[in-house]
């Protein structure tokens, strides 16, 4: 098969959807190499600037530069600033690729019509909760996703609960989306040393996540106060920088938990893994999530984990961790202080080899392979 992608994600996102970008691709290139995968970006400076990460992948499995290397080709044309939307898909026509997948919520506009696509949808939470995006923001989301409902031969969302709400803000995506989780990096199940810095320390929570509005920082660091003198654990604040990092910086300052708070931002990714195999335990107290990529990377890491009741974790991990509703400060603090006791931790390590399988990069590429085969021959 001859699999074409949009890959400005996967070189130039340094969140989830890059993550989900690169660890897609790679675990194509990793378990299926007998097909073909074309990787199309609109920068030629890709190879210079791209996410570490994408270099690494280049590197691994074939040339940094252009043309046929072993299972995959990389495509960079120097045309205009909307190539990504007008003129990729003409591309991906010419280069007579049997499936083309859009990674993140959007198809290119002249893709032609005899083209099977599939497009990944992450999330609609720009429709679930509007408060969180300006008004152009939301309008160019929804755009997007409405577009890619309408065309796609197939959708494929990242669990049941965004199919769900896909379906309710999209009715014509009822009956045309399959659920396929996002795999988690082998790194997070290596048992290799961590750094001095990480593994020699006081024990400490972390929470992994951008710092924005839904992220829900600031009832976290609430909880947290409530437990300081209760626990000599401590707390990690690990993610992008965003829009609520001043008032979090400010909120941890003025509760006097500066000695016991540490924000860590704009990590590279080894400190951000190290910092979370060297955890105690991990909470995320996040309101909405499409996936939740950090819950399964926590639980490749064997972290005790005291999360939000929400539907999609519920859906992922089950029964398996301390759950709290997130606008709540005192059941947030207890289920924190739950995960601190020996036998919660010893209850949710007999539950994870189970849950763990619904993330293993190996199947989840054979079922991507799966579906590919699937509408090619159809």
């Amino acid at each position: 098969m001859k699999i074409g992608f949009d890959a400005k994600r996967f070189f130039f996102n340094h969140s989830g959807l890059g993550n989900y970008s690169r660890k897609l691709i790679e675990s194509l290139l990793e378990h299926f190499p007998e097909n073909e995968y074309i990787l199309y970006v609109d920068r030629l400076d890709a190879n210079d600037k791209g996410h570490p990460d994408a270099l690494r992948i280049l590197d691994r499995y074939g040339k940094k530069s252009g043309g046929q290397a072993r299972c995959f080709t990389l495509v960079m044309v120097d045309g205009p600033k909307w190539w990504r939307v007008w003129g990729m898909g003409k591309r991906a026509a010419l280069d007579g690729v049997d499936v083309f997948h859009g990674l993140s919520n959007e198809l290119p506009l002249d893709l032609p019509k005899h083209i099977i696509s599939v497009c990944t949808i992450h999330d609609v939470i720009y429709k679930v909760f509007p408060s969180y995006y300006r008004w152009w923001d939301r309008a160019i989301y929804h755009w997007k996703t409405n577009r890619a409902v309408q065309v796609a031969s197939h959708l494929v969302v990242t669990s049941q609960t965004t199919q769900k709400q896909v379906e309710a803000y999209y009715p014509r995506a009822k009956g045309r989306s399959l659920v396929i989780y996002q795999a988690v990096d082998e790194t997070y199940y290596s048992m290799e040393k961590l750094s001095l810095s990480d593994s020699d320390e006081a024990p400490y929570f972390v929470y992994q996540s951008s710092f924005t509005d839904r992220k829900n920082h600031a009832i976290l660091i609430e909880a947290f106060a409530r437990i300081q003198k209760q626990t000599n654990w401590n707390l990690k604040l690990v993610g992008l920088n965003g829009s609520t990092l001043p008032s979090v910086e400010a909120q941890i300052e003025s509760m006097g938990l500066s000695s016991r708070i540490t924000c860590l931002i704009d990590q590279p990714k080894d400190r951000v893994v190290s910092v979370v195999k060297g955890a105690s335990g991990f909470v995320y107290p996040s309101l909405n999530e499409g996936f939740g990529i950090p819950l399964a990377e926590s639980l490749a890491a064997n972290l005790p984990m005291a999360v939000s009741n929400i539907e999609v974790f519920k859906e992922l991990v089950e029964d398996l961790p301390e759950y709290f509703h997130p606008n709540k400060p005192d059941e947030l603090a207890a289920a924190m202080m739950s995960i601190t006791r020996l036998e919660i931790q010893a209850h949710q390590r007999v539950k994870r080899e189970l849950l763990l399988k619904k993330v293993e990069a190996k199947s989840i590429a054979a079922q991507w392979i799966s579906l590919y085969s699937e509408l090619i021959n159809f």
